[in-house]
């Protein structure tokens, strides 16, 4: 056992002594990579210090072009603001600027329109037919009329200004009567009147057509007077000459006078005839009272003279039959009833007398009060004639629009001509009904005093009894 211990120990001396001279040489290489890391630590170091360096400078680079963006950032974005300002204004400006462009535009356009109505009844636009198109093209809304818009406006409105001051003799063609093309003398003075000769002589006014690029001739003669004056004028030998100052509205009552009875009854519509109806019923009425009633007044006081005569006389048979042959007269007829009561006191008397005159009243008022009803009638069928046709206005109003006044007419001259017709109807029916009243009047207070009359002749002829006298004999 020692000397396995002890050869441990000797191989242990051994082993140890190769160690040692290992760990010398390990230490040896040890140190040489100890070296050389130091110094490529070392030169690491360096190298991170300089790119350290490198990096601080690059870094205030950085930085300093950061700071120099960020003002310019600053300064973009103070002028973007700026910008943004100055959008905002020329936005508003552009916007009143189109809303002014608008204004302009519509007045123009207005212009336009008012000019195109006015040259439509203008006695001059034959003469100048490119106005239809000039205002045709400034009213197409995709065109801005603008400033040459407006000075076209212009231009035609001093082409109208200087031919309104103007009196043209021309030879021209313009649409007749009949519808048809005519050709002959025209005369236009100013923008009031114009006026044609045909070779035959014949004479008239003109106005524009419905389309306004032509004249047509207006329907009516100008009677004697005016055909004189016209014809030295046209004839050069004098300087007069009719004008319509009304701008056509003294040529259209001229047209308008020129109408039948037939049409103007046809312009009424249907209600014209009960109308007319009315009118003529109260005619016939009228006719037979004032017949009737003139027939009885005629005789009266000639009769009551020779009844008060033969009351007088005591004649109380020939007053009866006298009474009796002029019994178509109410006085005679009262008076004949009364004869019946002679020898009674005054109040029989009296109220015979009245009896009398009360069954004469239905004859002596007969039809008046028909009358009075045909006299409000009238006017209220005439009113109905209004309505419907004002009603057939609206209607036509409904499907059309107001555009065109002509097809409006016929609605227009239904309601006037009812309601004139209506009128001039009942006026003279309700005078006549108060004429009528009137002489009803007259003729009860004339038979009124006949039998005053009468009753005082039979009180002088001792035929009246007193109250006392007539109770002793009862």
């Amino acid at each position: 056992m020692k000397y396995l211990t002890l050869t441990i120990l000797v191989l242990l001396l051994f082993s140890v002594g190769a160690q040692a001279q290992e760990w010398s040489q390990t230490r040896q290489a040890v140190n040489t990579v100890a070296s050389a890391a130091k110094y490529n630590a070392a030169k690491t170091q360096a190298l991170i210090a300089n790119e350290q360096k490198e990096l601080g400078v690059e870094k205030a680079t950085l930085k300093k072009a950061i700071s120099l963006k960020q003002q310019q950032f600053a300064t973009f974005k103070k002028h973007y603001n700026l910008l943004l300002k100055q959008e905002k204004t020329l936005n508003e400006e552009l916007a009143a600027q189109a809303q002014e462009l608008k204004t302009i535009d519509g007045t123009i356009r207005t212009s336009a329109k008012q000019a195109r109505e006015y040259f439509h009844e203008s006695l001059t636009t034959p003469e100048y037919p490119e106005r239809t198109m000039v205002l045709s093209e400034m009213l197409q809304s995709k065109n801005f009329p603008g400033l040459e818009g407006i000075q076209k406006l212009l231009t035609l409105y001093m082409e109208e200004m200087t031919s309104s001051g103007k009196v043209i003799h021309r030879t021209g063609s313009f649409i007749g009567t009949d519808g048809t093309n005519k050709t002959g003398e025209l005369v236009r003075i100013g923008t009031f009147t114009a006026a044609y000769r045909l070779d035959e002589g014949t004479l008239g006014f003109l106005r524009p057509t419905s389309k306004g690029n032509k004249l047509a001739a207006v329907k009516g003669e100008p009677g004697w007077s005016l055909s004189t004056t016209m014809n030295d004028f046209f004839e050069g030998k004098g300087k007069n000459f009719p004008v319509d100052i009304s701008n056509g509205a003294a040529l259209a009552r001229l047209a308008q006078n020129q109408k039948s009875l037939l049409e103007w009854l046809n312009a009424g519509g249907l209600l014209v005839w009960p109308i007319i109806l009315v009118g003529v019923l109260a005619i016939i009425l009228c006719v037979e009272r004032f017949y009737t009633l003139c027939k009885i007044r005629s005789n009266s006081d000639r009769n009551m003279e020779k009844i008060i005569k033969m009351v007088s006389q005591g004649k109380w048979k020939q007053c009866r039959d006298f009474c009796s042959t002029q019994s178509r007269f109410p006085t005679c007829r009262i008076i004949a009833h009364t004869l019946k009561y002679v020898g009674n006191t005054r109040e029989i008397i009296e109220n015979a007398f009245q009896e009398g005159l009360l069954k004469e009243l239905p004859l002596l008022e007969r039809f008046l009060p028909t009358l009075s009803v045909l006299a409000a009638v009238a006017p209220l069928l005439g009113l109905l004639g209004t309505v419907t046709g004002m009603i057939n206005t609206f209607q036509i109003i409904t499907l059309y629009g107001t555009g065109d006044p002509r097809m409006m007419s016929g609605g227009i001259s239904e309601a006037l001509v009812t309601t004139q017709l209506g009128l001039a109807v009942a006026v003279p029916i309700m005078i006549l009904h108060h004429i009528l009243e009137r002489r009803v009047d007259k003729i009860i207070g004339d038979m009124e005093e006949k039998g005053t009359g009468f009753a005082v002749a039979l009180m002088k002829k001792g035929q009246i009894k007193q109250r006392e006298e007539f109770d002793a004999v009862a």
